[in-house]
């Protein structure tokens, strides 16, 4: 009992930090949780300042979940490293870049650096997506086993999007011969995006470095993106302990 407690609980802390502010009624269907069972979590955890409810009456986040959130980020101990290599890429290319940390079946992006000027990609820290949404989460996806393939699918399914297998398995096959994912958004597709696996000592896939940018510019700045995308990748798995890569010309 007291592990469903807790499992709810934590459920619903998810789904305001995710998808809030949101009313009741909303929060309600998103976590099917009864209306009393679920005011009555959220007032618990509005007790302990968790989350807070708003004159509107939806309900979000505090900022105390925001300093936890940025605690793990530095404990993980890859902040300062990847910004060293999103801060590279944007000033050679002049568009956001992104490091997204692979954690539990999804991304979550972790740093970013975006440049100076009006029309450019806006890349919000902490989000989560799932693998097969973005293409930092393809590059990543591209080198776990199967059944995270198989799991992908299904998620992309539930969420009204449902990918075709063979379409997947191609696109995936083709990563990891580029070693690289890259095209248009699936959830903007008005970017163009350009991503690759990071990889721990053990050889690990551990998240990948990306680069956002308006699809208008992509043809005209795409190969030096790629070839920056793999450069700063290589060097951050190589400070994690992985070999260096020698790629072809």
């Amino acid at each position: 009992m007291a592990e469903g407690s807790i499992a709810r609980t934590l459920r619903v802390l998810e789904a305001v930090c995710d998808h809030g502010p949101e009313t009741l009624k909303a929060l309600s269907e998103r976590t099917e949780l009864a209306p009393p069972t679920l005011l009555r979590i959220l007032r618990l955890m509005a007790d302990e300042g968790y989350v807070v409810q708003q004159a509107d009456r939806t309900w979000r986040g505090t900022m105390l979940v925001w300093r936890l959130g940025c605690a793990v980020n530095t404990s993980v101990g890859l902040l300062a490293i990847s910004r060293e290599h999103t801060d590279r890429l944007t000033a050679e290319l002049d568009e956001t870049s992104v490091y997204a940390v692979y954690e539990q079946g999804s991304v979550t992006y972790a740093a970013h650096s975006e440049p100076i000027k009006p029309v450019r990609a806006h890349v919000r820290l902490g989000q989560r997506y799932r693998l097969l949404a973005v293409t930092t989460g393809q590059a990543v996806l591209a080198h776990l086993d199967e059944s995270f393939v198989e799991r992908a699918l299904a998620e992309e399914a539930a969420s009204g999007d449902p990918r075709d297998p063979g379409q997947v398995a191609t696109l995936l096959a083709e990563i990891r011969r580029r070693g690289y994912a890259a095209g248009p958004g699936v959830r903007w597709p008005e970017l163009w995006g350009c991503a690759a696996p990071v990889f721990d000592a053990t050889g690990d896939v551990v998240g990948a470095l990306g680069v956002s940018i308006p699809t208008a510019r992509a043809e005209e700045i795409s190969d030096q993106v790629v070839a920056g995308v793999l450069r700063e990748a290589d060097a951050m798995s190589v400070r994690l302990g992985r070999p260096a890569v020698v790629r072809e010309a």
